[in-house]
């Protein structure tokens, strides 16, 4: 599964969750950008999840799983 979420994230999408994790200390941080708030769990999050959710291994996966599960995969892509 994660070589799927790498391939899928791309260089750009890595380095923009390594941007998170290194400059808030998460891959899910909300800041704010030109005065509007930018919460990734609700913005990039919910893009990784709808790629989640067309994977196999994702088959059996409960809403509350793709919430709870989506930033430890991104975390482990981006390694």
């Amino acid at each position: 599964m994660i070589t799927k979420v790498k391939k899928w994230l791309g260089k750009d999408g890595i380095a923009c969750f390594r941007k998170y994790k290194e400059n808030y200390g998460t891959v899910s941080p909300i800041f704010i950008e030109d005065k509007i708030p930018h919460p990734v769990h609700f913005r990039e999050g919910m893009q990784v999840r709808n790629f989640l959710r067309t994977l196999e291994e994702c088959k059996d996966w409960t809403s509350h799983d793709f919430d709870n599960k989506w930033k430890d995969i991104i975390e482990e892509a981006i390694c």
